[in-house]
């Protein structure tokens, strides 16, 4: 669901129709960089990219590998400087980073969905600690005899039957484990890593509840901060194509999505709601699945 967001977070306008978005888009979220250039057998593509030959002044690449999965397509191309417009197409191509420092957003976003992961299997086990909060005890003997009490006990059965001179021996017995009921509290836990994957995209995502107590300067910061957590994508991407429109006499342009909010609120379900007495929205609650 992550992904999903960030390779849908930013569209392209006038993108030649040999050139794929989608694969644009996942290059640099899971390498951080690609390449947009020119080739007489395919016209205008863009492909994955590997720095190459000398760093600059500026500690930029000199050369980049272009190629793409499969490895139809790989070749050795200078990198665009963007300051002479009469170079020959053929011989160049433009960089295109996913921030300024090349980063592949994947790395993080698995970060991410691993806490998600972790506090979900809490609430799983604290869900299911609340259906069987008892231990049997009993000898080495009476393994079976347990087994097919819990298999009873596991089915929701009414009425268990049991031997009355293993209950008057005790024998047998049941031990409470009171496990304590956390889901509700490991959820809210869920909702502020998932925010704070938001904001790390640059989605604003202040809850409405908190929202109410922040103070108009709390929010205008916060508000700073999220946009330019969005800005550090933009921006490369624009510099790219300015890059590309000077080289190629082209029009593309890059922005944010203008749905953008919908995607978010779409994938949101990540993150389910609890109340005291059980899970709800298409889990469990009292013992009775919501559709």
């Amino acid at each position: 669901r992550m992904t999903k967001i960030c390779l849908s977070m930013f569209e392209y306008e006038n993108l030649p129709e040999t050139m794929d978005e989608r694969y644009l888009e996942r290059c640099l979220f899971f390498d951080g960089k690609a390449a947009l250039l020119y080739t007489p057998e395919y016209g205008y593509i863009n492909t994955r990219a590997c720095t190459n030959g000398y760093i600059n002044i500026y500690g930029l690449p000199t050369k980049l590998n272009c190629y793409t999965d499969g490895q139809v397509f790989h070749t050795d191309r200078d990198v665009y400087s963007g300051i002479n417009p009469d170079v020959n197409k053929e011989d160049v191509c433009i960089y295109v980073r996913n921030n300024w420092d090349s980063v592949p957003t994947a790395a993080t976003i698995q970060l991410f969905a691993a806490r998600l992961c972790n506090a979900q299997r809490v609430i799983d086990v604290n869900i299911n600690a609340q259906k069987t909060p008892v231990m049997l005890v009993g000898s080495d003997k009476q393994k079976l005899t347990l087994e097919n009490l819990y298999a009873e006990y596991d089915g929701n059965k009414p009425v268990i039957y049991g031997d009355k001179d293993i209950i008057t021996n005790e024998s047998l017995k049941a031990v409470r484990t009171d496990a304590p009921y956390i889901a509700d509290k490991v959820n809210a836990y869920k909702k502020e890593i998932w925010n704070e994957f938001l904001s790390f995209i640059g989605v604003n995502n202040i809850d409405v509840e908190k929202k109410e107590r922040l103070i108009s300067g709390e929010s205008d910061a916060n508000n700073e901060v999220i946009n330019l957590n969005l800005q550090s994508y933009l921006v490369p991407r624009q510099k790219a194509v300015e890059e590309f429109n000077r080289l190629n006499g082209t029009n593309v342009k890059v922005k944010v999505r203008s749905d953008l909010a919908n995607l978010i609120k779409l994938n949101e379900s990540v993150v389910a709601d609890y109340v005291d007495d059980g899970m709800i929205n298409g889990s469990v609650k009292d013992g009775v699945k919501n559709e």
